[in-house]
């Protein structure tokens, strides 16, 4: 199906290197979403917690943590830094 809308050139889409995952040590906090000036992301703090409290592992926190830190730098790139990962 044709869509009759502008496209983007995703070529030329420059992802930036925004933030990191940081593994803490903690087993109550195994990993902390960090912005590019090392603040902790509010949103993915509040959300970790929530998937350990269901029975999730470490390691399913890390990759999420890994998804939603991919997802920030596409926001990043995508919109404006005052609508970046508002819905």
């Amino acid at each position: 199906m044709m869509n009759d809308a502008p496209g983007r050139d995703l070529a030329a889409l420059v992802v930036p290197r925004w933030g990191r995952l940081m593994e803490t040590g903690n087993r109550y906090e195994p990993y902390r979403l960090l912005d590019p000036d090392g603040v902790t992301v509010e949103a993915v703090a509040v959300y970790f917690p929530e998937l350990l409290a269901a029975g999730k592992a470490p390691s399913t926190v890390r990759s999420y943590g890994m998804d939603l830190l991919r997802w920030w730098r596409f926001l990043q790139a995508t919109t404006t830094p005052t609508s970046a990962g508002r819905t």
